[in-house]
């Protein structure tokens, strides 16, 4: 076995806190930069709640969404912003 497989995980970690870096951009730029790890932390919660809920509940993650984004093109938005976003943290 070649590698460290702890390097792989913290390479995987870097390039999801990246993506997520990137996805929060606008909102970044809006905020002070003391609000920065603040915001970021908060992000990564609530992705991570969403993440069990869409894995362990499927159809209450998409009766949230219809509930969170109830017009159709905002909800495609989100979708394909998902898209990139998992294209980015994932590769």
């Amino acid at each position: 076995m070649t590698g460290n497989p702890a390097d792989t995980v913290d390479a995987e970690w870097h390039r999801y806190g990246k993506a997520l870096l990137h996805a929060m951009a606008d909102v970044r730029a809006e905020t002070p930069e003391t609000a920065h790890e603040v915001l970021m932390e908060t992000a990564d919660y609530w992705f991570s709640l969403g993440l069990v809920v869409g894995s362990t509940d499927a159809a209450s993650a998409a009766r949230l969404l219809a509930l969170i984004e109830r017009e159709e093109p905002a909800r495609q938005e989100l979708i394909e912003d998902a898209g990139h976003f998992v294209s980015e943290a994932l590769g």
